[in-house]
């Protein structure tokens, strides 16, 4: 069978085969003795409420809404009906009105919030494509050193313990890995079984202890496909319906800690990795642009005493700010050299400027890089067509005043060259040494790091001759659509749109190997094979595009071709287990019996 490939992007999917998957994946997990355990515990807590129950120590929350803009909160303007437990928490919270992501991706924006690294710092530039280096300095390591008890429950597979981000927490709890990637889609599940596991650890807890707590909730993310209920309660919107579903399950869990004496003596900490542009800027949902309908996001801030409650904050603010302030709160030993900058009970530096990135396109599309600097003066976009805004008078981003703000360009260039001169760390795309268990996990996942050869990425400000992201904007709806097509198998319907996008941009290099697998189970095989052909020369070598273009070569009569194609995809990507039995079938082909004997031991090893 042939492999599709699985870039790192965020992916889409709609219409009913979505819907339909979605629901199955909300059919809750069968509990194991360790979950009963939990319950029981959760039962002991909830009887012993009195006077020998010792209070509970201080505790530090994190909650991440994936795919959240702060405008469709209720707190920030939203109707009341779409977010009404958010909106009480509110008040007695500090709103920050003025907070942006670093990345509209979910893994480098969660690796800039638990490290107060920029991206080209902390090396996780793109969804799935390698992982955090063990240099890293964490949160939760410093909670963890600080003898506080930390654990984390995630809701999909895009933030997987592979990925590294799990170095620190005693638990690392996420949904089970499939047994083939055979969607774009990430595995997930909905909120109330995520936050069921959470409320299990809580239960359990030595509560004489502090804590760190983690909670990241995906609901909100494509495809949506929130309970009738909550559709329903938000007048048939249905992304703002899946806000709604989550707000409920959140408002519960936070009822409880409430309710038992927790929340009182905890930090609490409640934003978003980014937004969802929803059409604006000819964007249908995140990870390509940089403008604030995916960057702009919410940030509440409760204390232990709920002081300044219900005050809104302009501050310029950055997710790279969440480890120092998170750190500080849990009076743990500081993060040195970090780019955010700790907003416990303190303003933000005076007169700064925040970083934000998407290499989303550079390494999918075929686009150049795109990078930018935030400030008072307004928003300077990098590209090979640079863009300037003024966000006092222009918050929707609609009217490109560069290059008139000369100086103000000038000082977001300066700005975004020293980000990148601060010592980074070495990721795992630029060959840090990782455990072989984690590359294995790597592998397995089917993600970009698994069988993706990757280069030196280039600077933000490096000339570029790739088309800018803002000219190819017509490119992403048609994407989406064709991309949900391949994951319902209607490759028919699939293949012309992909061979439009194509001939506009021959770059397109998610376009162009989507394009040869649609034709690969058309069995239009000359033709996929000219489509692979064309997508390696385009750049980011991947195993999966070599085995497709391999199975194309074999069904056109090209063994040796074949043979040498699954060779080089072994290479990136060893326990590939598609492309060892292609070259099986190969060596068994031309009657080579020595080969297919090393193969099959190879084939057997991956079972041990």
């Amino acid at each position: 069978m042939p492999s599709q490939g699985n870039p790192g992007l965020e992916k889409f999917q709609s219409g009913p085969q979505a819907r339909t998957a979605r629901a199955a994946r909300r059919v809750p997990r069968r509990l194991g003795p360790q979950a009963a355990l939990s319950i029981l515990c959760a039962v002991a807590v909830v009887s012993g409420c009195g006077t020998d129950t010792p209070p509970p120590a201080g505790g530090t929350i994190l909650v991440t809404l994936d795919t959240v803009r702060m405008d469709a909160l209720s707190c920030y303007g939203a109707p009341s009906y779409v977010s009404p437990e958010l909106e009480r928490l509110a008040r007695e919270c500090v709103l920050y009105t003025n907070a942006r992501s670093v990345a509209p991706l979910t893994l480098p924006a969660h690796a800039s919030m638990l490290t107060g690294l920029y991206p080209p710092r902390h090396g996780l530039r793109d969804n799935g494509l390698c992982a955090l280096s063990p240099a890293a300095a964490t949160v939760a390591e410093r909670a963890r050193e600080r003898g506080a008890q930390t654990a984390a429950f995630v809701s999909a597979l895009v933030l997987d313990r592979a990925f590294a981000l799990d170095q620190g927490f005693d638990v690392y709890d996420q949904p089970p890995r499939p047994e083939r990637q055979d969607s774009s889609h990430y595995a997930e599940r909905p909120a109330a079984a995520t936050l069921e596991a959470a409320r299990h650890w809580m239960a359990q807890r030595d509560r004489t202890r502090p804590f760190f707590l983690w909670v990241h909730l995906y609901d909100p993310h494509v495809p949506y496909a929130p309970p009738p209920k909550f559709l329903a309660q938000a007048r048939g919107d249905a992304y703002r319906g899946e806000i709604a579903s989550a707000d409920a399950e959140l408002g519960r869990f936070l009822g409880e800690l409430r309710a038992d004496g927790t929340l009182s003596s905890s930090f609490l900490a409640v934003t978003s990795d980014h937004g969802e542009s929803l059409g604006e800027h000819g964007e249908p949902t995140h990870g390509a642009f940089c403008y604030d309908a995916t960057l702009r996001i919410p940030l509440l801030l409760r204390y232990p005493d709920a002081r300044r409650g219900g005050s809104r904050n302009p501050e310029l603010v950055t997710l790279a700010d969440l480890a120092p302030t998170l750190v500080e709160a849990l009076g743990a030993e500081a993060l040195s050299d970090v780019d955010g900058a700790s907003l416990y009970d303190r303003a933000a530096p005076a007169g700064r400027g925040l970083y934000c990135e998407s290499y989303s396109g550079f390494l999918n599309y075929g686009w150049s890089p795109l990078a930018g600097w935030i400030s008072d003066a307004g928003k300077y976009l990098h590209s090979s067509r640079p863009e300037f805004f003024d966000l006092t008078r222009d918050g929707r981003e609609t009217r490109d005043l560069f290059p008139e703000p000369g100086d103000s360009v000038r000082e977001a260039r300066l700005a975004i060259g020293l980000v990148c001169e601060r010592p980074a760390l070495v990721s795992g795309a630029e060959g840090a040494s990782l455990p072989e268990s984690l590359a294995r996990d790597l592998r397995r996942l089917g993600y970009g790091a698994s069988g993706t050869r990757l280069a030196a990425l280039p600077h933000p400000l490096a000339a570029s001759a790739l088309p800018a992201p803002r000219d190819r904007a017509d490119e992403l709806e048609p994407l989406l659509i064709a991309n949900a097509l391949i994951d319902g198998r209607n490759f028919a319907e699939a293949a012309p749109i992909l061979e439009r996008i194509v001939a506009g941009n021959p770059g397109q290099l998610l376009a162009l190997d989507l394009y040869g697998f649609a034709l690969l189970q058309l069995e239009r095989y000359e033709e996929a094979r000219t489509i692979f052909e064309r997508r390696s020369a385009a750049g980011l070598a991947r195993a999966d595009t070599r085995l497709n273009w391999a199975l194309a070569s074999e069904r056109t009569g090209r063994p040796e071709e074949a043979r040498q194609l699954c060779e080089q995809a072994l290479v990136l990507d060893p326990e590939n287990r598609s492309g060892l039995e292609m070259l099986l079938r190969l060596a068994r082909a031309r009657g080579d019996e020595a080969a297919a004997r090393e193969i099959e031991a190879r084939l057997s090893a991956l079972e041990h």
